[in-house]
C-alpha cells in the first residue's frame, strides 16, 4: 500500500531531487578540485625546483671560482702557485740541502680562501711532490708529512676533474696534530675536491679539499619544500645524498625506487605508491662542472589533496543541509498535496455507499478546491434529480431499468437533455444550458447513423461542442481552442468523426498530467489543387522519438496495435477506405519542443464537393 502511495512517491522524488544533484556535485567538485590542485602543485613546484637548481648552480659556481683563484700567481715568483711548482720532499733532497720555508705562503693563501666563504669549515691541501698535508681548521693551521694520504676517490679514479663529495661527518685527512676543543667526526660537512694542475698539462701538483658546513646549502634547499609535509633530496649521479630532508640521513645511501629517474629528461614528475610513499615525485636535473645530479621532491597525496578534501567536506555539509531541508520539504509538500486527495477519497466512498447527500467543504482556492466544488456540486445535482424524479422508481424497478436502458431511443435522450436545458433556463442557469446544449448536439451528431459523411463545417462544430465541455471541466484560463479554416474548405464533404477522436487523444496523453495554459489549434488549408490538409496541434508534453516511431510503424501496418493508437488507426482506416492509399496521417513533435502535431492529408480529387 505504502509503495503505491502518492505521498510516498512524492517524498521519494523530492529526496532524490536533493540527494542525486548533491552527490553528483560533490563527486565532480572533488575530482575537478583534486586534478586542479595537482596541476597547480606541479606547476608551482616545477618553478621552485628550477629556481632552486639555478641557486645551487650559482652556489657551486662560486666554490669553483674561489678555487680557481689559486692560479692567479701562475707566473709570479714566490706566489702560492710557484710554491707548489717548486715543492720537494725533504726526505728525497740531497744531504745538506736547505729547502725554502713555504709555510707562511701556503697558510696565508688557505686562510684567505677560508675567509672568502663563511660556510667553510676546514681546508686541506695535499702537496703531492712534498707528500705534505696542510690543514686549516677554524683558523688553526697544521702542516705534517703525510705519505699515507690517498687522493679522493673521484680523482684517483682518473677523472682529474673537480667534484663534490656528498655529506659526511668531518675528519682531519690523516693529520695527527690536535686542535684545541675540536674533535673530528662531530660536524656534518660536504667536501669540494679540486685538483691543482701543472698547467698546461693534466699533471696534478696538489689536491685541494674544502669542507663546507650545511648552513647555506640547507638555506637554498629549504626554500624549495615544506619541511612539515614534504621531502626533498639532492642526489649525485651515483644516487648519494648531498642533502636529504629525512633525519639521520648523513652517510646513508638512498636506494628507494623513486630515486631512479629517467636520464633523458631534464625535469618532470610521476606518481609513486611504493617504498612507504604515496604521492607525486617531482625532479630537476643539475648539470654543473662541480656537481651533476638531481633534485627530487616528494609531495604526498595527504598534503596535496588537503584543500580538495576540505572543499569536499564543505560541499558534503551543504549537501546534508539541503538533504535535511529536502526531507522536511518532502514531508510537508506530500502531506499538503495528498491531504485533500484523501478527503476526496473519503467523500467518494460515502457517495459510493449511497450517501448522495454527503457534503465536503472546499477549504482551498487552488485546483483541489475547484475539484472539490465540482464533485460536491455534481453529487448534489445527481442527488436532487434522483430524489425528485427517479429515486423511488429506481428502488422498485432496478431490474426493469437494466433491461430498458439498452432500448432507450437516442432521440428520447436528446429530447430529455433539451427538457433539462429548458429547466436550467427556468432556474436562471444559462451556463448549464450551454453545456447541456453542447452535450446534446454531440449526442445527436454521433448517434445519427444515417449521415456518414458531413461537411467539414459540421465536423469542426462537433469539435467545438466537445471543447465547450472540456473547457468547463478545466477552466477557460487553462484551455483554449483556435480554429483556422478558409471558407473554401468548410463545405468539403468528409467522413464523420475524423477530428474529434484526435482532439480527444490530446486530453488522454498530451495533458494527462494536468492542463495549465493549454492550447489546441486546428488548421484547415488547401495545398494547391490536389490536397486538403487538416492539422491538429497542441502544446502538451509531446512524445518521445521512440514512441513516435512505434505509432508510425503501427499506422503503416508494420506493428501490432495498442489501445492508445486504435483511435488514430480507425480515423486513418476510414479515410483510406474512402480516398484510397493516398490518404496519410503524420505525427511530429513541434519545433519549439512543446506539444505534438497530427496532420491528415486528403486527396481532393476523391472529395465530393
Amino acid at each position: 500500500m505504502f509503495k503505491n502511495s502518492i505521498r510516498t512517491r512524492l517524498m521519494a522524488l523530492v529526496l532524490l531531487a536533493s540527494v542525486i544533484p548533491s552527490g553528483i556535485s560533490v563527486t565532480f567538485s572533488y575530482l575537478y578540485t583534486r586534478q586542479s590542485v595537482t596541476d597547480q602543485s606541479v606547476k608551482q613546484n616545477t618553478k621552485l625546483l628550477t629556481l632552486g637548481e639555478a641557486n645551487l648552480r650559482s652556489y657551486f659556481s662560486g666554490m669553483n671560482q674561489r678555487a680557481m683563484s689559486l692560479y692567479s700567481g701562475i707566473n709570479v715568483p714566490g706566489s702560492f702557485y710557484t710554491t707548489l711548482l717548486t715543492a720537494k720532499n725533504s726526505a728525497q733532497a740531497p744531504p745538506g740541502t736547505i729547502l725554502p720555508d713555504t709555510r707562511a705562503i701556503i697558510s696565508t693563501q688557505l686562510y684567505n680562501l677560508f675567509l672568502s666563504d663563511r660556510n667553510t669549515y676546514q681546508i686541506h691541501l695535499y702537496v703531492r711532490a712534498a707528500r705534505q698535508s696542510n690543514l686549516l681548521l677554524k683558523g688553526y693551521f697544521r702542516r705534517e708529512d703525510n705519505g699515507s694520504y690517498a687522493a679522493a676517490s673521484g680523482l684517483a679514479a682518473g677523472t682529474y676533474r673537480p667534484y663534490l663529495e656528498v655529506a659526511h661527518m668531518d675528519h682531519q685527512y690523516g693529520v695527527k696534530s690536535g686542535f684545541p676543543n675540536l674533535k673530528p667526526g662531530s660536524v656534518p660537512v660536504f667536501t669540494a675536491h679540486f685538483p691543482i694542475y701543472r698547467t698546461p698539462s693534466d699533471s696534478v701538483l696538489a689536491d685541494l679539499s674544502i669542507d663546507y658546513t650545511l648552513g647555506e646549502l640547507e638555506g637554498i634547499v629549504e626554500s624549495m619544500y615544506n619541511s612539515d609535509t614534504e621531502r626533498l633530496y639532492v642526489l649525485n649521479e651515483q644516487g648519494e645524498a648531498l642533502f636529504a630532508s629525512d633525519p639521520d640521513w648523513i652517510g646513508k645511501p638512498v636506494t628507494a625506487g623513486w630515486s631512479r629517474l629517467p636520464a633523458e629528461q631534464d625535469s618532470g614528475h610521476f606518481a609513486w605508491k611504493k617504498d612507504g610513499f604515496q604521492g607525486i615525485v617531482m625532479y630537476k636535473q643539475i648539470k654543473d662542472p662541480l656537481f651533476s645530479g638531481s633534485i627530487i621532491k616528494l609531495v604526498p597525496y595527504e598534503d596535496l589533496y588537503t584543500d580538495a578534501r576540505v572543499i569536499t567536506r564543505f560541499n558534503m555539509g551543504i549537501g546534508l543541509l539541503f538533504l535535511l531541508i529536502g526531507g522536511i520539504s518532502a514531508v510537508l509538500i506530500s502531506i499538503g498535496f495528498t491531504r485533500p486527495i484523501k478527503k476526496l477519497i473519503h467523500f467518494t466512498q460515502k457517495v459510493q455507499t449511497g450517501q448522495l447527500d454527503a457534503h465536503m467543504d472546499a477549504e482551498r482556492e487552488d485546483e483541489f478546491g475547484l475539484l472539490t466544488r465540482k464533485i460536491t456540486g455534481m453529487t448534489r445535482t445527481i442527488n436532487e434529480l434522483i430524489v425528485k424524479e427517479y429515486r423511488l422508481e429506481l428502488a422498485n424497478k432496478t431490474n426493469q431499468l437494466k433491461a430498458l436502458q439498452a432500448q432507450v431511443n437516442p432521440h428520447f435522450l436528446y429530447n430529455a437533455l433539451q427538457s433539462i436545458a429548458s429547466l436550467s433556463l427556468r432556474y436562471n442557469a444559462p451556463k448549464v444550458y450551454d453545456l447541456i446544449y453542447s452535450l446534446g448536439s454531440m449526442m445527436r451528431y454521433s448517434m445519427n447513423t444515417e449521415r456518414t459523411q458531413v461537411p467539414l463545417r459540421d465536423e469542426i462544430e462537433h469539435v467545438q461542442n466537445y471543447m465547450v465541455l472540456q473547457t468547463e471541466r478545466f477552466g477557460e484560463e487553462n484551455l483554449q481552442l483556435a480554429v483556422e479554416a478558409g471558407p473554401e474548405t468548410l463545405e468539403l464533404i468528409l467522413p464523420k468523426m475524423i477530428l474529434q477522436p484526435i482532439v480527444e487523444n490530446i486530453f488522454k496523453h498530451a495533458f494527462a498530467d494536468g492542463i495549465s495554459g493549454g492550447l489546441i489549434q486546428i488548421e484547415c488549408r488547401l495545398e494547391g489543387v490536389a490536397k486538403l490538409v487538416l492539422a491538429v496541434k497542441d502544446n502538451g508534453r509531446g512524445m518521445s522519438p521512440e514512441r513516435l516511431e512505434e505509432i508510425t510503424a503501427c499506422l503503416r501496418g508494420s506493428s501490432q496495435q495498442g489501445q492508445e493508437e486504435i483511435g488514430l488507426y480507425n480515423v486513418l482506416a476510414r479515410l483510406r477506405l474512402q480516398f484510397g492509399s493516398a490518404a496519410e496521417m503524420q505525427l511530429k513533435n513541434n519545433e519549439n519542443g512543446q506539444g505534438l502535431t497530427v496532420t491528415l492529408i486528403i486527396p481532393l480529387e476523391e472529395i465530393d464537393r
